[in-house]
């Protein structure tokens, strides 16, 4: 090989070294701007999180209210039949021909049903926004998914990027020993 070939190799490699070096350089920022971009999909998806641990909170303490349900309606029940009862024997021990009987059953009976009904109301209300916890916790469940992809996403981004870098470590290391042995042939000449 002549010294002017050997030049002529040198300054190819030397190109390719610089090249190697900006290719590096790019994929080096584009980790960096990656990194970035994941450290805010992080923050949004432990926000999401937060919100649906503050929903399912909402949900199990809506869910314990309507537990109750039965129970109260027991109480009723049995406040209804009291008040049945009571209305019997009220009339029973006051009978008379000229006196109309004051009905227990009509007057506190009702008032009971009116409460059942309006229980009944406040149940059915608890459910609407029990059933609208559990969709807004369905919604941010599936936010949280695709915000998790996109991490994972970003992740391979980073991973591709980084084998890139690899190569072109490889690739400059390779174009310095040639450019060491072309400095070489030129400098014996």
């Amino acid at each position: 090989m002549t010294p002017e070939e050997a030049v002529e190799y040198y300054n190819m490699e030397q190109r390719n070294y610089y090249e190697y070096c900006g290719y590096i350089q790019n994929y080096q920022n584009r980790i960096g701007e990656l990194q970035s971009e994941r450290q805010n999909k992080n923050i949004l998806a432990d926000e999401k999180q937060t919100e649906i641990q503050r929903n399912q909170d909402l949900y199990d303490s809506i869910s314990n209210t309507t537990g109750s349900k039965d129970g109260l309606f027991s109480h009723l029940t049995k406040i209804n039949g009291k008040v049945q009862e009571a209305a019997t024997n009220f009339s029973a021990m006051v009978s008379s021909s000229t006196v109309k009987a004051f009905n227990l059953e009509e007057t506190f009976g009702e008032n009971a049903t009116n409460a059942n009904s309006k229980l009944t109301e406040v149940f059915d209300f608890i459910n609407s926004g029990k059933t609208s916890v559990s969709q807004t916790i369905e919604t941010l469940s599936q936010e949280l998914q695709t915000i998790n992809s996109q991490i994972q996403e970003i992740d391979m981004e980073i991973r591709n990027a980084q084998y890139m870098i690899d190569q072109y470590e490889s690739s400059k290391q390779t174009a310095l020993v040639n450019m060491a042995y072309y400095e070489r042939i030129i400098q014996q000449a």
